[in-house]
């Protein structure tokens, strides 16, 4: 059975409907996917050949391989650096930050989606937090008040947080900025013998060396496909 799923949200930001194809069978047809112009994606584990060949025929296409971690043990450093939970009105100075921050993401992958598209789908991730549709926690870090880093996180249960983004200003990068911020995370938002779960790229080598070194574990890895129907 298809499950196909729509996304206002991301529609409002592309200019043209979007779906999630969250379940189908490998006798899946175009027929069987919504009409018209439209943008839609789907994720699969990395074994499932037989789903990965029928969306390949379909006209998908891999924009990412997406690796996810875990930690379950506590990141055992002194938080130096001015880190605090975020407020209304650092909400603009992330907004732009987000903009600017990520190049491994699906969307900036994409030849199909602007360069501008995908950071203005970015940018509005972080606004969602200052909404209250997105994420429980927004951690930052300073630098002589100029915010360089954030970490956004979701509350997926009682025991478990997920980084939702985490972003580094460029010029900052490399000083253990994100050590510091999931450090004060697993601190501040998780109960005692919690678990941090992390999803990034298989590109993104900065942040698998960065998870590695900080005792995550790989859990699994998928591909994310897209697909842009006229």
């Amino acid at each position: 059975m298809n499950k196909i799923i729509s996304d206002k949200w991301l529609s409002n930001i592309v200019g043209k409907p979007v779906y999630e194809l969250k379940e189908f069978e490998t006798n899946l047809k175009q027929n069987d996917l919504p009409s018209g112009e439209i943008f839609i994606w789907t994720k699969i584990p990395v074994d499932n050949i037989d789903k990965l060949v029928c969306l390949q025929k379909l006209g998908f296409y891999i924009v990412d391989t997406n690796v996810q971690f875990s930690l379950s043990d506590k990141i055992s450093i002194k938080n130096k650096l001015n880190l605090r939970f975020a407020n209304s009105s650092d909400e603009s100075e992330l907004r732009v930050l987000a903009s600017n921050a990520f190049k491994y993401n699906r969307f900036n992958k994409d030849p199909n989606i602007s360069n501008e598209i995908a950071s203005k789908i970015k940018e509005e991730w972080v606004g969602n937090f200052f909404l209250g549709k997105r994420g429980k926690w927004m951690i930052i870090i300073e630098d002589n008040s100029n915010i360089t880093g954030f970490l956004q996180l979701i509350s997926k249960n009682q025991n478990t947080i997920v980084i939702d983004l985490i972003a580094i200003d460029e010029k900052n990068r490399g000083k253990g900025l994100a050590k510091e911020m999931i450090s004060y995370a697993y601190e501040n938002c998780l109960k005692k013998d919690g678990t941090i779960e992390v999803g990034t790229q298989i590109a993104n080598t900065p942040s698998i060396k960065l998870y590695s070194k900080l005792s995550f574990h790989m859990n699994s890895a998928s591909y994310v496909l897209h697909m842009h129907k006229k």
